[in-house]
């Protein structure tokens, strides 16, 4: 962007992008069962928009993930150092009778007492141990259960799982392969949800244009993919840095602005012009939040 002329009308030129989104991943490597979304869909928190069947590797890999051998062998081990307690503990009673007659050295009853305190300070390791153990299992059910959309019963891994949305928006794309009986790689984005109404705008401008603006300032906002159209754009971000310094090149800092979109005419990409108003006012910060990501209803016909 060139700087204008002092007086001059103040111009950005931007890229529309999405207030927010969020992928959906395919966790793991699977077959596509179904497919419940296509591109422009509002969606909601939560919905499901496809089903899949874990490929028996992943299947694997995920159970060698819940393996719980440790923890029953830790339980084994425990099992065992609490029936040598008993043993010790009877055989302490029995000695502490017979040192109290003179018919045991007391030196016994010693020893007796301190292969108690060892076995018991080795009890407490494995307690600990066993305690982390099922903490660590506990939080890789989560996790799964989290990825795969679905419950995880006695540490039994489902053979599908559910591709949920995870905010409340619109589908952006999908993933090029992605469709019912495709057989695709884990951490793979496949589809992808975006908060379309408001559109940000972001902008380059210039060093000396930076202090002629403010946040909640009105400007105008055209494209030359929707000729005849405008709409209504405010600051909605004002760095004070700029994204990189040098001495060789003029500085530019990146604004935003936000612009509401509830007909949905803006997407994600397009190129637009930012004209400020010579008499733009401020507006209230909470007005620059976003305040719905559909439409809203027309009012009813009284």
């Amino acid at each position: 962007m060139i700087p204008l002329a002092q007086g001059a009308e103040l111009k950005f030129t931007g890229k529309l992008y999405c207030y927010l989104k969020r992928p959906v991943i395919l966790p793991v490597a699977a077959d596509i069962i179904s497919l419940n979304a296509q591109p422009g869909q509002q969606v909601k928190e939560g919905e499901i928009l496809g089903r899949y069947r874990l490929l028996p590797e992943a299947l694997q890999s995920l159970r060698q993930r819940l393996l719980t051998s440790q923890i029953y062998d830790l339980r084994a081990r425990m099992a065992e150092i609490d029936k040598g307690l008993t043993t010790l503990e009877n055989k302490k009673d029995t000695l502490t009778q017979l040192t109290q007659k003179n018919l045991a050295p007391a030196q016994s009853l010693t020893q007796v007492n301190e292969d108690i305190q060892a076995l018991s300070k080795q009890r407490r390791a494995l307690s600990d141990a066993l305690s982390q153990a099922e903490r660590t299992k506990q939080e890789e059910e989560s996790l799964l259960r989290k990825q795969l959309g679905t419950s995880i019963q006695s540490g039994q891994i489902p053979r599908e799982g559910v591709l949920v949305a995870p905010i409340d928006g619109y589908v952006l794309w999908l993933f090029p392969d992605l469709r019912q009986g495709a057989e695709l790689k884990g951490g793979t984005p496949v589809i992808m949800i975006g908060v379309m109404n408001p559109m940000l705008l972001r902008a380059q401008v210039y060093e000396s244009e930076i202090p002629k603006l403010k946040v909640g300032e009105e400007a105008d906002l055209t494209l030359d993919s929707l000729p005849g159209k405008k709409f209504t754009a405010r600051v909605s971000r004002l760095p004070w840095a700029p994204p990189a310094v040098s001495l060789e090149h003029p500085t530019y800092y990146d604004v935003e602005f936000q612009v509401a979109n509830p007909d949905l005419l803006l997407r994600e990409g397009m190129k637009a012009t930012v004209t400020m108003r010579p008499s733009g006012g401020s507006t209230p910060p909470g007005a620059l939040e976003p305040q719905e990501t559909s439409p809203p209803k027309a009012p009813a016909k009284k």
